[in-house]
């Protein structure tokens, strides 16, 4: 099964000098959040490149942004930084998804600190292509998310103008952390992911949402179907809950 590093391996022998950025270095240094499939992304400086499955940008990392390691047989591959990867995921992509990248920074390898890393990155690079978007996608990164999901939901409620919310709230008097929480207006925000499925775990999540529900919570429970295919409905029920 081909890995990030080996994809890359195979990459360069096409591309030598090319250097892997987007998600894939993002891959190679760990990031948790990859999407099931992303494509081979170089750049490959002022080289025109055409190769199917591979995206070359047209612009040069700073050498002291590239990090060098050693596929299986000891040939040299060039990845960016870890800072330079988020930069480009954070220009390049669009606006969610770019903040599902830097939302997961802190969990890539020893983790980034993504407000103050790319800022700094920027600053010592002024003029660079794409600046001002991956500052303002720099401004959106919650830490404490813990998943694409939780990502894509939590700036669906402020793109709705629902603001004020705290992310993985610990309850009062209970043992819970709610993924949204508006503690006074008494309203949890819950995603209902894949690892909620089993038999056991939605036991589990019935009997918290009954405890919550006792002590005074309204809680909404949202799926990925609800927010992708019905957004309206869920916009509906989020803002009657929070009478907005």
């Amino acid at each position: 099964m081909a890995t990030p590093v080996t994809r890359l391996a195979a990459a360069i022998i096409a591309c030598p000098d090319a250097v892997a950025t987007g998600w894939l270095a993002a891959s190679i240094h760990g990031h948790p959040w990859p999407p099931r499939e992303f494509p081979v992304e170089l750049a490959v400086g002022l080289k025109r490149v055409r190769r199917p499955g591979i995206t070359a940008r047209r612009y040069g990392v700073p050498e002291e942004q590239i990090v060098t390691l050693l596929d299986t047989d000891g040939r040299p591959l060039r990845v960016a930084s870890p800072e330079w990867t988020l930069f480009d995921l954070a220009r390049h992509l669009d606006r969610t998804e770019a903040v599902v990248a830097l939302d997961g920074a802190s969990r890539m390898g020893a983790g980034v600190d993504v407000k103050r890393a790319v800022p700094a990155l920027l600053d010592r690079y002024p003029g660079l292509r794409g600046r001002r978007v991956a500052l303002r996608r720099c401004a959106l990164v919650e830490p404490a998310t813990e998943s694409p999901m939780e990502t894509r939901l939590r700036l669906f409620l402020t793109d709705l103008g629902l603001t004020g919310f705290q992310v993985q709230y610990r309850t009062p008097g209970l043992p819970y952390r709610l993924d949204f929480a508006f503690p006074d207006r008494m309203v949890a925000v819950e995603y209902d992911g894949a690892g909620h499925r089993s038999a056991s775990q939605h036991a589990d999540d019935v009997r918290r949402w009954n405890r919550l529900r006792a002590a005074g919570w309204t809680v909404i429970t949202v799926t990925a179907t609800l927010l992708y295919r019905r957004p309206d409905e869920l916009a509906s029920h989020l803002i009657t809950a929070l009478g907005s």
